[in-house]
């Protein structure tokens, strides 16, 4: 005895069109044997058409029919079949040995009282409304955070606006089983009739059953729309690595010291004593791109120059961090410098904003051993922060503006 899979071709709900399918099925030799909402299985038999009926259950009722009511269809005809889901039961006859009932107010008969009754909670109007109530919450309580965000939040919060409300929208794709279970129960209820002269090959059913697990896949894809920003950030990264040139500002053309070299590793100092100084890579790169700045990039450079020493006694060397930043449009590359100065662990620090410079705003802040530097042109920000070496960055404007008017791919 051989078995045969198919995938249900419309909404369970679609009885008509069902039945029709099942009978199609079995004039080609399978018949029906077992379903659910997913897909159906089918008996390999002789080829004799079979027509079906499909009784919606309702709460309440057992999940098989009683030996009582499988007996009065029996006696108009119909033996059961199986079960398709939660949702209905299935009979089947050979055609021409039994028919639907010719009174449709007998069929409705076949249904609970409490389903014909009109309770708001259990119609598809009810559905509706609480998404739309639930759409509109979300959209409201959404535009009032944004409105509450700074400049600093949209250019260092990873999350995205609105990240999930796509979950909440494709959830209503699944929800229209639902409503469609309750429109068939109510018409049942009320004695409609529901012959058996459906087309399972209508394009609009089916592609209301696809959207169906669109929805579901949907969902899950919603779950991750959140993280996707996480996607595009990296950490560590050596340089060498990345394929699209970086905004360079080189470490060995702000030295301009002949005997000066690139090293692949450094001593972090930390402002601690030398026995608590730790090695670094140099040469490492880290993005975290975010909805307020598409393009960040930071990365280190670190050096050497054999028989100098620096204003501690120690062997000369020195570290740079370049950090760039491209914003969007409605974020303020100034406003955003100005709360990040504002920041608890820059507090009791001083900075100077430069004037006379080519840039729209500059910014330089001296802090132990290290000198930091912030330049602004357009929506571009470029910081550099150079470690315990005697380089003045103020004079070297040139190198600046040639890597601030370059493009760079995200």
């Amino acid at each position: 005895m051989r078995y045969v899979r198919k995938l249900i071709p419309v909404e369970p709900y679609e009885i008509d069109a069902l039945e029709s399918w099942f009978s199609d099925l079995s004039a080609e030799g399978l018949h029906l044997y077992a379903a659910n909402t997913f897909f159906a299985t089918f008996e390999e038999k002789e080829e004799k058409r079979m027509i079906y009926r499909m009784e919606a259950k309702l709460d309440g009722l057992p999940d098989r029919p009683a030996d009582k009511e499988k007996e009065s269809h029996k006696e108009k005809g119909w033996e059961f079949v199986t079960e398709l889901g939660k949702y209905f039961f299935i009979y089947a006859a050979e055609e021409g040995t039994a028919d639907y009932f010719d009174d449709p107010t007998e069929e409705s008969k076949c249904y609970q009282t409490y389903a014909k009754k009109e309770r708001f909670w259990n119609s598809p109007l009810f559905l509706y409304c609480f998404y739309g109530v639930l759409v509109a919450a979300f959209v409201i309580g959404e535009i009032l955070s944004l409105r509450h965000k700074t400049a600093y939040d949209w250019v260092h919060d990873m999350e995205l606006p609105f990240d999930t409300l796509p979950m909440i929208l494709f959830s209503l794709f699944p929800g229209q089983r639902l409503a469609g279970m309750q429109r068939l129960q109510k018409s049942l209820a009320e004695g409609n009739p529901h012959p058996q002269d459906g087309d399972w090959m209508d394009t609009r059913l089916r592609w209301k059953h696809r959207l169906h697990y669109m929805g579901y896949i949907g969902l899950l894809a919603s779950f991750f729309f959140p993280l996707l920003p996480w996607a595009f950030t990296f950490s560590d990264k050596p340089i060498a690595e990345l394929k699209h040139p970086l905004p360079m500002v080189s470490l060995a053309e702000l030295e301009n010291d002949p005997d000066f070299y690139f090293v692949e590793t450094y001593y972090q100092r930390d402002n601690g004593s030398k026995e608590e100084w730790w090695e670094r890579e140099a040469n490492r790169a880290y993005s975290e791109p975010s909805i307020g700045a598409p393009m960040d990039i930071s990365f280190n450079q670190a050096g050497r120059i054999d028989g100098k020493l620096d204003a501690s006694g120690e062997p000369y060397e020195s570290v740079l961090w370049i950090d760039y930043k491209e914003l969007s449009s409605f974020v303020s590359p100034r406003e955003y410098l100005e709360e990040y100065f504002q920041l608890p662990w820059h507090s009791g620090e001083n900075y100077t904003v430069l004037t006379d410079t080519p840039f729209d705003y500059a910014v330089l802040k001296e802090r132990g051993d290290a000198t930091e530097l912030y330049l602004v042109s357009g929506q571009k920000i470029l910081e550099l922060t150079y470690y315990y070496g005697d380089v003045d960055l103020t004079e070297h404007y040139d190198l600046y503006e040639k890597v601030l008017q370059q493009e760079y791919k995200r």
